[in-house]
């Protein structure tokens, strides 16, 4: 993974924190051994999910029963490390440096972040379901190997980051993949979407309504000026929503963004991975209006934010 000291003092803020399934959610998270399917359930500020999972093409169904946008950014942990680690190390620090953004004290929140643990730089992110408004469930499928690891939530509500909570633990879970590899095959896309910090997001063909599955190409990753790296999520347009109020909630560095409640109806997507690497995700899409966008600051600009319309028979 690229090193990100120097723009770690603020990275993947909180370290980084699909199909849409009316069905109401089962009441525990779950592994569906045979198809690699593992179950997380975002209740509130909590995110139940299984402890271990078997290597191989895993798909992620995150069942968002809380009302509050979340996602859950996959991550590998260096050897030795742990929840316990990141949440007595990581958490607080990012907590209390953007605290001091917030206070207008940058020079203070530089040396807060500038506490965080050596290790940290050597997270890999691996994707993971992407922003999921409330009571909708979505997927995302990754390949993994054995090791620790953590799923994540980062958004705010109130100025906090849902991975931090001073009275005990963040939404934040840690499983350990381990086991018998699986069986599952690599998804096969009905879209295929690339994004490179050159050509931002392009997809290979229009999207129609039904059930799809996308495929993301990270070409590239970068850091970008929020100290984070792109991703691609779904959004819906509704009448009373717009990209450029979209475009500022993606920005967690701007007031307001990263903050529930969101703008318009997130359905899910990819979340950050390194270049040279696939994710997958699906969705159930009917006609409307739509975008493509990344979680880094001017979007637009950067070819990250990609309005289109699905038209009915398109």
């Amino acid at each position: 993974m690229r090193s990100r000291l120097g723009a770690v003092l603020l990275v993947s803020l909180i370290s980084a924190c699909a199909r849409q399934d009316e069905t109401p959610p089962t009441e525990h998270a779950a592994v569906d051994a045979a198809a690699s399917v593992v179950e997380v359930v975002a209740r509130d500020l909590t995110l139940v999910a299984p402890d271990t999972v078997p290597p191989g093409w895993t798909t992620f169904r995150f069942v968002n029963t809380s009302p509050m946008e979340h996602f859950a950014l996959v991550q590998l942990l260096p050897s030795g490390q742990s929840l316990a680690s990141h949440q007595e190390e990581v958490a607080p620090v990012f907590q209390q440096g953007f605290d001091l953004l917030v206070a207008g004290d940058p020079e203070g929140a530089m040396a807060a972040f500038g506490t965080l643990p050596p290790w940290f730089t050597e997270v890999v992110y691996l994707g993971g379901p992407g922003l999921t408004a409330p009571g909708l469930t979505s997927e995302a499928s990754i390949q993994l190997e054995p090791g620790t690891y953590l799923l994540e939530c980062y958004v705010k509500t109130d100025g906090r980051f849902h991975s931090y909570n001073p009275d005990g633990v963040g939404m934040v879970h840690q499983f350990v993949v381990t086991g018998p590899r699986s069986d599952a095959p690599e998804p096969t896309p009905d879209v295929r979407l690339t994004i490179s910090s050159e050509g931002g997001i392009q997809a290979d063909g229009p999207v129609e309504p039904g059930l799809r599955t996308f495929a993301v190409d990270f070409i590239d990753n970068t850091t970008h000026e929020n100290f984070v790296g792109h991703d691609v999520h779904l959004v819906r347009l509704d009448s009373d929503a717009t990209v450029e109020d979209v475009e500022a909630w993606m920005d967690w560095t701007r007031p307001g963004g990263l903050e529930t409640p969101g703008p318009a109806v997130f359905l899910g997507g990819i979340n950050e991975m390194p270049g040279s690497t696939t994710g997958y995700f699906t969705v159930d899409i009917e006609p409307g209006d739509y975008a493509w966008v990344a979680e880094v600051p001017g979007a637009s600009a950067k070819g990250m934010l990609v309005p289109f319309e699905v038209s009915p028979g398109s």
